[in-house]
C-alpha cells in the first residue's frame, strides 16, 4: 500500500484559490413553491396532451376550435405561474385584467382546474 502525499511544489496546490462568494440558501419554503410551481406546469402539459389533435383531410381540424383550445392552455398555463392570481397572469400574456377576465368566464376556466 502506497500513499501519495502533495508537496507545495505542487502546482494545483500553488495556485491561489479565490472563494466564491456565499449565496444565501434557499428556504424549504421557497424550494416547496417552486416544486409545486414545477408540478401544476406538468400536470398542465399533460392534460394538453391528452387532447390529441386530428389532422383529418376531410375537414376534421376547424381552426376556432384549435385556437379556443391553445387559448385556454395558456391562460391555465399563466395562472399557474401567477398561482391563481389574474392580474399577473394578465401581465404575463400581455393583455388588459379585463380581457382575460372576460376569457376566463367564456371559457368556464374554472379555478380547481389550475
Amino acid at each position: 500500500m502506497s500513499i501519495i502525499i502533495s508537496t507545495p511544489a505542487d502546482p494545483l496546490l500553488s495556485t491561489p484559490v479565490r472563494a466564491l462568494p456565499c449565496l444565501p440558501e434557499p428556504t424549504l419554503h421557497s424550494r416547496l413553491n417552486d416544486l409545486r410551481a414545477i408540478a401544476r406546469s406538468l400536470l398542465s402539459e399533460l392534460e394538453s396532451l391528452r387532447q390529441p389533435v386530428a389532422l383529418e383531410p376531410e375537414g376534421g381540424l376547424n381552426l376556432e376550435d384549435e385556437l379556443k383550445r391553445y387559448e385556454i392552455g395558456l391562460i391555465r398555463a399563466a395562472l399557474d405561474k401567477a398561482d391563481g392570481s389574474q392580474t399577473h397572469a394578465a401581465r404575463m400574456l400581455g393583455v388588459k385584467l379585463t380581457t382575460l377576465n372576460t376569457k376566463i368566464k367564456r371559457y368556464q376556466i374554472m379555478r380547481s382546474k389550475w
